[in-house]
């Protein structure tokens, strides 16, 4: 019987090896909750480019504050600011000519989406008119606009043309400020500097009775609410009467950050202590910021950059923290540049170039480029500006790595060449709108955008809602009320 039998090692095939099967990707992300980056950036770049200009909102103006005055002296209204409640239910706008306006997100949303389901998507010259649930006048150009982290019912102003800043209850309904407070002069050289102004505020959120404030004679002031409505502390520059034009705080409050229009970034040391101030004489103090860093000379210092152009003296429009990376401040020059300043080796990490914009043909004699003012999307690191060149919003990738299509350090056709094969493609992305758009603000709970135009209108940027259906299925009482079915419309 032996003969018959077939041993097991003579008939196992030599060299088994179990079969490897790749893993399951997609089970494995919702299993673990994380994203491959470059699944993440694929999906980033998807988003940017599901964005859509919904029909614009044109901002509700009295008749006779559009007459050239005081502070209209062309008669001509554009946005100068724009930001929303820390919920996403209010939006603040301020304009050139002093105009305060208040909405309801939703009501603006909802009546956005109607109007373009009943208009048509290609008709650009359809305005959203509608009323803001606050407007008020205060006959002076305003510059910024902050809403108070602490207390959501109070909104306040800078006018770069005033040394106040207006303080106003939304609750109350009331077209008077609630409160004003003055800027101390430092010296007796600036009481008579009333009408050199305020460009930027902030409110802290850690202290609900600390303002501070920026002005342009070179200053960044201290309110405290509890012990009088002049400002309590004046922080100054070395130079004098150089002009500050945008503020940011830390996260930890500790220390605030501050651009100049000579292109100086400064900071300074919030917590006080005697190393923190230096004495003049028996009553003016001198507080010397931590750092003062020059955006030109860093820019100087990238050799790339250096050999395709000439790089001067630009001013800063606007800074702003990344809320996802906080070691990133972005700042945005008067020439269009935009870029990044790594604050912890203080070294300028991103870079986007764009032509200056008075050099197109369509560009009047006498071009004024108006402040910009950007904003952050919440996540990401992505930096919504803009664009100095057309109608439009310029999405920058600055992602901290050298995976951003903005880093300075792209010498190497090699290096681009892997990147490229990684990533896929670039995430800058411009975006047409129907006006050019001079300040944005990101909706602090979703992904749209509000954007203040040279037009005197607000235009928002959203993924856009399109019918499933052919009649209409939002009616207006519902746009009113700001409730619409969510069922007769789909993500596209």
């Amino acid at each position: 019987m032996d003969t018959f039998v077939v041993r097991q090692d003579k008939c196992a095939p030599p060299n088994l090896k179990p079969l490897k099967r790749p893993g399951w990707e997609r089970g494995t992300r919702e299993i673990e909750g994380r994203l491959l980056f470059t699944h993440r950036r694929n999906l980033l770049s998807l988003l940017l480019r599901s964005y859509e200009e919904i029909n614009p909102m044109r901002e509700f103006v009295p008749v006779d504050v559009l007459q050239p005055g005081r502070g209209n002296p062309n008669g001509r209204e554009w946005i100068s600011g724009v930001e929303f409640d820390s919920k996403g239910v209010y939006l603040a706008s301020v304009t050139n000519i002093g105009c305060l306006s208040v909405h309801d997100y939703e009501t603006l949303y909802c009546k956005s989406t109607s109007n373009q389901i009943k208009h048509g998507r290609k008709e650009k010259d359809f305005r959203n008119d509608t009323k803001p649930i606050l407007h008020i006048s205060t006959h002076e150009k305003l510059d910024a606009v902050r809403w108070n982290p602490t207390n959501q019912d109070e909104v306040g102003c800078v006018s770069e043309r005033s040394s106040k800043i207006l303080l106003f209850d939304i609750a109350c309904m009331s077209v008077e400020p609630s409160e004003v407070l003055k800027r101390k002069p430092k010296s007796s050289l600036q009481q008579n500097m009333e009408h050199i102004g305020l460009s930027d505020m902030a409110f802290s959120h850690n202290d609900k009775f600390r303002i501070l404030a920026c002005g342009l004679d070179g200053n960044l002031h201290l309110w405290d609410r509890r012990a009088s409505k002049s400002s309590c502390s004046v922080m100054s520059v070395s130079s004098p009467l150089s002009p500050l034009s945008s503020l940011e705080l830390t996260s930890d409050e500790q220390v605030a950050i501050v651009g100049s229009k000579y292109g100086n970034v400064y900071a300074w040391d919030l917590r006080g202590g005697r190393t923190s101030a230096a004495f003049l004489s028996h009553k003016e103090v001198y507080h010397p910021p931590l750092a003062t860093i020059n955006i030109g000379s860093l820019l100087g210092k990238i050799s790339s950059l250096k050999a395709q152009t000439e790089i001067g003296s630009s001013g800063i429009q606007s800074i702003n923290i990344d809320p996802s990376c906080q070691h990133q401040l972005a700042f945005h020059l008067s020439n269009g540049w935009s870029g990044i300043l790594n604050l912890n080796s203080l070294k300028v990490t991103h870079i986007h170039c764009p032509p200056p914009p008075w050099i197109r043909e369509d560009a009047p004699t006498t071009y004024v480029y108006h402040k910009r003012k950007p904003a952050w999307l919440h996540t990401d690191s992505i930096y919504a500006v803009g664009s100095s060149l057309g109608n439009g919003i310029n999405f920058l990738d600055f992602s901290p790595d050298m995976k951003s299509s903005c880093y300075v350090t792209y010498d190497s056709d090699d290096l681009q060449t892997d990147i490229e094969e990684r990533v896929g493609h670039s995430l800058n992305h411009f975006l047409q709108a129907s006006s050019s758009v001079v300040s944005c603000a990101t909706h602090p709970l979703n992904t749209s955008i509000i954007g203040g135009t040279e037009g005197g209108s607000l235009v928002l940027i959203a993924q856009n809602n399109e019918s499933i259906s052919g009649e209409d299925s939002i009616s207006d009482e519902q746009v009113k009320s700001g409730v619409h079915s969510d069922m007769s419309e789909r993500k596209i």
